[in-house]
C-alpha cells in the first residue's frame, strides 16, 4: 500500500463510511504500515462493524464511490486503491471489544480514525499462519520491540 494522498479514493471511503455511520477498523497489514511497519502491501484491510449477510451495503457505498467489485468483498478504486471489506478476523476478539481498544490516528488529514493496535495484528497472524502471515510476525514483532525501547528512553 502506497501513502495514500489526503484525496484518495481511502479518505472518501473512510468518510463515506463515517456518514453511514458504519462502524470500522483498519486492520492487517495497512494497519500495521501505519503504525510504522517497514512493509508493502497490496491492499488496505477494513473491518466493518455489519453482519456478513449485509456486505451489500458496504458493496454499493464502494461501487458509489467508483470502484469495480472484484469479488463479493474486494473493491478496486479508480486510483488503483484495492480494499478488502471483512466482517470478521480471525483470532480476534468480537468487533465491540477489539473497537475500543483500536488505537484512534490521524491519518489521511482526518482525526480519530481506528487502527487495530500491532500486539492485535500479530495475534491475528498467529492464528492463521499463512506463509505470508508467518513473514509478517517477525517484522511485528521486531517493531513492537523497537516500539518499546523507545517508549522506556
Amino acid at each position: 500500500m502506497a501513502n495514500p494522498q489526503p484525496d484518495s479514493s481511502l479518505r472518501n471511503l473512510i468518510l463515506a463510511l463515517r456518514a453511514e455511520k458504519i462502524r470500522f477498523i483498519i486492520v492487517g497489514m495497512s494497519a500495521a504500515v501505519i503504525q510504522g511497519a517497514p512493509v508493502m502491501t497490496f491492499d488496505t484491510d477494513i473491518w466493518l462493524d455489519l453482519p456478513a449477510r449485509e456486505y451489500m451495503q458496504s458493496s454499493n457505498l464502494a461501487l458509489k464511490l467508483g470502484a469495480t467489485m472484484r469479488a463479493n468483498t474486494v473493491f478496486i478504486f479508480p486510483d488503483d486503491l484495492m480494499v478488502n471489506f471483512l466482517y470478521a478476523v480471525t483470532g480476534l476478539k468480537s468487533f465491540d471489544s477489539e473497537f475500543q481498544n483500536a488505537h484512534r490516528l490521524n491519518w489521511l488529514g482526518l482525526r480519530n480514525i481506528p487502527v487495530l493496535p500491532l500486539q492485535r495484528i500479530y495475534q491475528s497472524k498467529s492464528i492463521i499462519r499463512r506463509p505470508k502471515d508467518i513473514a509478517h510476525m517477525t517484522i511485528l514483532k521486531q517493531l513492537m520491540a523497537c516500539q518499546r525501547k523507545l517508549k522506556n528512553k
